[in-house]
């Protein structure tokens, strides 16, 4: 094993990491049970607090605009916890009114708007069919009365009809739009008996009235007991939030009336909560305008303005604006609250409450009991086989492996309900009673299976030699960085040939990737910061003057992120001083410009990508990966690789700055600085500051003007200038 004192003098190898620095383990005996059978279901929320306390703002205010933003990662259980708490509230407020719209007998393109109590509006809609019914069977004896004269004319108050209209005003009383249209309708049946009476002495008889004109539609209704509306919608298009009017083919065109206005979502949760997806708002940009100006004006307005292209005459409808009292609640991701709350000032001024969810939780005891009550959920919930301790173990384990963090826990709980789902097809599979590790281990193969079809392409060019990779030889001025490509929900990593060429003049380093485009700003950023680390290491006793060029081999899709500038900087390093670097070594590490190597993320990935590159070709017990040492924390490394560095075949080291890692890579002393600032030159800052001092002697010295002979002429001619 690589550890001890290896090459020359004053070069101590960095001992590898043990392996269990490489994977934390869940015992399955300290959970306390052998199955989720005795396992008490979750029946409460951890671990989103803040979450938590901005919806419980949101409910507890009752001025407007207070309106929330839930931000948060997908799987996070932001909508089922927003929905579940608010629904929670809303049972304990008063229910929401009911909304009808009656014709209007005056304007009849203007339907008028009635807030009626809970469930009263079909209530409603039942008396006045009843009294349709009663309109209908009264009115032929009235014209029989009239033509025949066999019966004197009883007149319009003394029939049924004017006993079913007061009942109805003494029954809504207390809702005077109501009254208001029972007025209506009891002016609108006087004006049909005079109409009557004119046609009885006319002998032309009388048309029957239109009594649809007396119905209600019971625009919005909600169960008195029911409490406050909680709206969840998953289409907000403008019809689906603000509501539509239909229409229907009649003998002069495409017609419609008060009976065809439809509420949409704003109408169905006024009084109370109305829930949307952030980008599913925004993907109809005509419904987040049409959102913001129902609730700057605290109304919603449903109009159907007349289509000049239509091939039939259209009829248009003007409905009242029904007043709003609505919470909204828009569920989306950080970024996409940030973007809106910088470019949109009605948004910042509309949604006051933002929300929080994290990713992840703290991994302690709690915890751990958390997620062992949450799977007894999701197989109460989702009628699973119960899961023995072992598998809740390995599901443990596996969030600590999504939230990359050994110390934590993933709070995406909806990505470990699908690892349960998936581990109990497993079980199944093989006709168990219960779930066990194995089954969770199958289940993560099967999901990496299903998707590693580019890795899988991108490995078999790496064993044909198509993308060279070397793994067991020593190369200057190339190293063996780590990618990781992120394919939707999966991602993996393979090593990437770095190199680099220098040479004397005053270009400092040229990334050939920014060259050609194919550099984003984190890696652009990286490059230029060695240019400050070795002005700072070499170039204060003398200018720097050097030239170096960076590229990714055979890497064309564009490289970003900082974690190759450690690399790229062990590449510049063994050029200049003709130190040839262990190509079975891979590198991953930001560096400051101090030589301070930083965190990077998809740490496991990385480590596992080179490994399997390495397994391929044959594990020789030197190979490995130089990590950050503040990564240590990061790695939930597949067992595979952990079985092999406990067996002497694969190491994993951790380093602070780039003089433990270029000693790793050479086998050279990276060396101290002198009181001068000089280097011993049989290290690797000695041989880099002798090059560079000769980079800078050869360029003063062909710089210099030239030595004139003897008769005062100069001995080299003049170049002639070039034809214009």
């Amino acid at each position: 094993m690589p550890t001890g004192q290896v090459g020359g003098a004053g070069l101590t190898r960095l001992a590898a990491l043990r392996p269990e620095e490489l994977r934390w383990r869940c015992d399955p005996v300290t959970l306390g049970f052998e199955t989720t059978k005795n396992v008490r279901p979750l029946d409460t929320f951890v671990g989103q607090e803040r979450g938590i306390s901005a919806i419980d703002l949101a409910v507890r205010i009752t001025a407007p605009d207070y309106n929330l933003f839930i931000a948060g990662a997908a799987g996070t259980g932001r909508t089922s916890l927003t929905l579940d708490l608010l629904r929670r509230a809303a049972a304990v407020r008063p229910a929401s009114s009911d909304w009808c719209y009656f014709h209007n007998f005056r304007e009849p393109d203007r339907p008028i708007a009635v807030e009626l109590p809970a469930g009263m509006g079909r209530e409603l809609a039942v008396d006045l069919d009843e009294l349709i019914e009663r309109c209908r069977a009264e009115l032929p004896r009235l014209i029989e009365a009239d033509v025949g004269k066999r019966v004197p004319d009883p007149g319009f108050g003394q029939l049924a009809v004017g006993g079913r209209l007061e009942a109805l005003r003494n029954k809504y009383a207390q809702v005077p739009g109501v009254i208001r249209h029972v007025d209506a309708i009891e002016g609108e049946l006087e004006r049909l008996e005079s109409s009557r009476a004119a046609g009885a002495r006319s002998g032309s008889g009388v048309v029957p009235p239109i009594w649809t004109r007396f119905e209600a539609n019971v625009f919005v209704t909600h169960d008195h007991d029911a409490g406050a509306p909680v709206v969840w919608e998953p289409d907000p298009t403008v019809p689906n939030l603000a509501g539509r009017i239909d229409y229907r083919p009649s003998l002069v065109g495409i017609d419609t009336d008060f009976r065809y206005i439809r509420a949409g979502a704003i109408q169905r949760a006024n009084g109370g909560y109305l829930v949307m997806n952030a980008r599913d708002l925004l993907a109809d940009r005509s419904a987040y305008i049409t959102l913001k100006r129902a609730l700057r004006e605290r109304a919603v307005r449903l109009e159907s303005p007349p289509d000049q292209n239509a091939a039939l005459p259209l009829a248009a409808l003007r409905p009242d604006p029904i007043p709003l009292r609505i919470r909204v609640v828009l569920i989306g991701d950080a970024a996409l609250y940030t973007r809106l709350r910088d470019r949109d000032e009605d948004f910042a001024r509309l949604f006051k409450v933002k929300g929080e969810f994290t990713v992840f939780t703290d991994r302690n005891s709690a915890a751990i009991q958390t997620y062992a009550a949450f799977v007894a959920r999701s197989v109460r919930d989702c009628g699973l086989l119960p899961f023995a301790a072992d598998a809740v173990a390995r599901v443990i384990e596996g969030g600590a492996r999504i939230a990359e963090d050994r110390n934590r826990l993933t709070a995406r709980f909806g990505l470990v309900e699908e690892l349960l789902v998936e581990s109990d097809a497993a079980a199944r599979a093989r006709e168990a009673e219960s779930v066990r590790a194995v089954d969770v281990k199958a289940a993560l193969e099967a999901r990496g299976r299903r998707s590693d079809l580019i890795e899988e392409g991108l490995q078999r060019l790496i064993d044909e030699g198509v993308i060279a990779i070397e793994t067991d030889s020593k190369i200057v001025g190339q190293v063996n960085g780590l990618a990781v490509r992120e394919l939707d929900d999966y991602a993996f990593a393979r090593p990437t040939r770095i190199t680099a060429r220098t040479g004397p003049g005053f270009g400092g380093i040229l990334d050939i990737e920014r060259q050609t485009h194919l550099s984003g700003p984190s890696h652009t950023k990286g490059v230029l910061t060695l240019e400050g680390y070795l002005l700072g290491k070499y170039g204060q006793r003398q200018p720097l003057a050097l030239t170096a060029r960076l590229t990714f081999e055979q890497t064309y899709g564009g490289v970003d992120g900082d974690s190759a500038s450690s690399p790229e900087l062990y590449a510049v390093l063994s050029s200049l001083g003709e130190l040839p670097i262990d190509q079975g070594i891979a590198v991953t590490g930001s560096v400051d410009q101090r030589g301070d190597v930083q965190a990077i993320g998809g740490v496991n990935e990385k480590i596992e990508g080179h490994f399997l590159v390495c397994k391929a070709r044959g594990l020789t017990g030197h190979q490995g990966v130089i990590i950050p040492k503040a990564n240590v924390r990061n790695l939930m490394l597949d067992p595979e690789v952990v079985d092999a560095v406990a067996a002497g075949k694969f190491h994993v080291w951790a380093i602070t700055n780039i003089d433990e890692g270029i000693e790793l890579l050479t086998g050279v002393p990276a060396g101290q600085a002198r009181n001068d600032g000089s280097y011993a030159p049989d290290t690797v800052h000695g041989r880099v500051q002798a090059r560079l001092a000769a980079y800078a002697e050869n360029l003063e010295r062909y710089a210099r003007p030239p030595r004139s002979s003897s008769n005062g002429r100069s001995r080299i001619a003049k170049t002639p200038r070039p034809a214009r």
